[in-house]
């Protein structure tokens, strides 16, 4: 596993939870894991505040900014982000951050999580309730094209810069979401917390044009940069390492920021 990381030199780790939302170290416990393993950025990227169980509301979100910018005085050679991940909440494209606070991030991921408000009631039958079908039977072909719906209608109108483990807990046709991902300039993380793609998916989303980003969904300290599941899969299917938006070898512009 070495070699791969030698290979597709992955200088950071765009996804990672802190004590604000439901990991287990705080801000500073993450850099200087980070630091340790020889990694040069790390997103801070707790979730959005209408995760009823783990949501950060936007009121403590810019008191982790604040506590962000007081760490990179100390930290002055290491790039840190202040990041989210933000939550699928309607069918039509929305997520959980109020028009104008997301000029505050560096960086944004969205993706879908269950325990999250909904922009309407009918958004729980054609999303949420796709993702709780799933325990029972496999979805059909109508639910996948409204779950696809509500990640390409995002994608179009949100400025998200990451689609955060695709596919988990509600299946969605890749090959439409990877189009619209690269045509809008969003990546698609290969998560090494979550693996939900079948062979199937994954061909459709490397063979796509997509950006890509291997993070590994930190809910520790310890956890940081660890992406062997990740780089296992893109090594498998021989992903080009340029396209890796946290390889040493590409250069990507964050939306965002």
């Amino acid at each position: 596993m070495e070699n791969l990381y030698s290979k597709y030199k992955i200088i950071a780790d765009y996804h990672t939870h802190t004590t604000y939302s439901h990991g287990k170290g705080s801000i500073e416990d993450n850099v200087k894991k980070a630091i340790n393993k020889g990694l040069k950025t790390i997103a801070i990227t707790d979730h959005g505040s209408k995760h009823f169980i783990f949501g950060v509301s936007e009121k403590n979100l810019l008191k982790q900014k604040e506590e962000i910018n007081t760490i990179l005085q100390k930290y002055p050679d290491f790039h840190l982000l202040f990041g989210v991940e933000s939550n699928i909440t309607g069918i039509d494209g929305g997520y959980d951050i109020t028009t104008g606070f997301e000029n505050n991030f560096d960086i944004i991921l969205c993706g879908f999580h269950k325990p999250v408000w909904a922009d309407k009631f009918t958004d729980y039958f054609d999303i949420f309730y796709n993702s709780y079908s799933k325990l029972i039977y496999n979805p059909t072909k109508e639910q996948i094209a409204k779950n696809t719906k509500a990640y390409v209608n995002l994608i179009k109108s949100k400025p998200i810069d990451i689609i955060s483990h695709i596919n988990y807990h509600l299946k969605v046709n890749i090959k439409e979401v990877a189009k619209a991902a690269s045509d809008y300039g969003v990546a698609i993380e290969v998560s090494s917390r979550h693996s939900d793609c079948t062979e199937e998916d994954y061909e459709a989303l490397f063979s796509s044009n997509v950006m890509l980003t291997l993070n590994s969904d930190a809910h520790k300290p310890e956890d940081i940069g660890n992406i062997d599941k990740a780089l296992a899969i893109v090594d498998k299917y021989s992903v080009d390492p340029k396209r890796i938006i946290n390889s040493e070898f590409c250069e990507f512009k964050f939306k965002s920021r």
